[in-house]
């Protein structure tokens, strides 16, 4: 069954990165001449927070408390956008209703919290996106395409490189984007090995991370969280050929040209710089896009909580390599 537009929508969670990020596609996705939604209500504990979103990105009512504001605004499409702590226990409460659910990443803070509701999910029978952004990042949907175009290929690298980033949990907080990547670039994982070093006793560390996946591809990753710069990249080889894709969007520093080069027989390189609409370089409006289009045709995407869980296992098991060690790199 088609869905009918505009479909009403509540959101949950007034912090920074969704005002930043995805209050203001929503808002573009509710104006025009052919709105796709109809912000119902905003939703967060402060209430002063969540009068300022109102105010700003045009929702119609304010709540604090989740089940009152799902009894009142009968909504759609559901929204949570809260802080990855708080995830698992929203989320939670709101797959029982069967609703179609856009969630921020990472689905729960450890697979103990992704697994269950990846189970709800299916259990229900909701349509669910993840917002691993760089899924639908122009520049690496280009790159994508040069991989099927270029099969097969012989090897991909990515980096990330960040700049005073020295949380402990920074593997599965954050490196689960460049991990989610490779899998969204090569598919499934078949094998991981890890080396870590570590930086004195704050337990923080660098990780490089080798995949296997399944057909044989070969990956690395590297992640180094305090250098000086910021450069996400993600490099592929074929015979002959290569590509290399540079997020922009904040994700690397500004003295570095972001876009897709390519490259053949060692000739001059092509580049295809990443679009200047901030929302449209960082992802963020084509994973909105993208599943509204999932909600309208019935068809589960890929970025669903069934297929992120396996991200989060992923970075789980790149964080406990190095755990195992006790801190030590090998």
């Amino acid at each position: 069954m088609t869905a009918r537009l505009p479909l009403r929508a509540v959101c949950l969670g007034a912090g920074g990165f969704n005002h930043a990020n995805h209050a203001p596609v929503l808002k573009r996705l509710a104006e025009g001449d052919a709105p796709r939604l109809s912000l119902e209500a905003i939703c967060d504990l402060d209430r002063a927070r969540a009068e300022r979103f109102q105010q700003e990105f045009g929702f119609r009512q304010v709540y604090t408390d989740l089940a009152r504001m799902m009894e009142e605004t009968r909504p759609e499409v559901v929204y949570s956008l809260v802080q990855p702590t708080a995830t698992a226990g929203v989320v939670s409460q709101v797959l029982p209703t069967g609703l179609p659910v856009f969630t921020e990443k990472p689905p729960g803070v450890t697979v103990e919290e992704a697994n269950p509701l990846a189970e709800l999910a299916e259990t229900h029978g909701n349509l669910t996106y993840v917002a691993f952004n760089r899924r639908q990042m122009p520049v690496l949907r280009w790159l994508k395409q040069w991989l099927t175009d270029h099969a097969p290929v012989r090897y991909v690298r990515g980096e990330m490189l960040r700049n005073r980033r020295r949380e402990p949990e920074f593997g599965i907080g954050t490196a689960i984007h460049a991990l989610d990547a490779l899998r969204f670039l090569c598919g499934d994982v078949a094998g991981v090995g890890v080396r870590a070093q570590p930086y004195g006793d704050g337990g923080c560390a660098d990780y490089f991370v080798n995949l296997r996946f399944v057909g044989g591809l070969i990956a690395d990753l590297q992640v180094v969280v305090d250098c000086g710069m910021l450069r996400e990249s993600y490099h592929a080889f074929s015979e002959r050929a290569g590509a290399a894709a540079v997020l922009g969007a904040g994700y690397s520093s500004p003295w570095l040209q972001p876009g897709l080069a390519t490259h053949a027989d060692a000739g001059e390189p092509a580049f295809t710089p990443v679009p200047t609409d901030h929302h449209e370089a960082g992802g963020f409006l084509g994973e909105h896009v993208a599943f509204l289009n999932a909600v309208e045709s019935g068809k589960r995407p890929d970025c669903c909580l069934q297929d992120a869980a396996k991200s989060v296992a992923l970075a789980t098991e790149v964080h406990a390599a190095f755990r195992e060690l006790g801190g030590r790199s090998y």
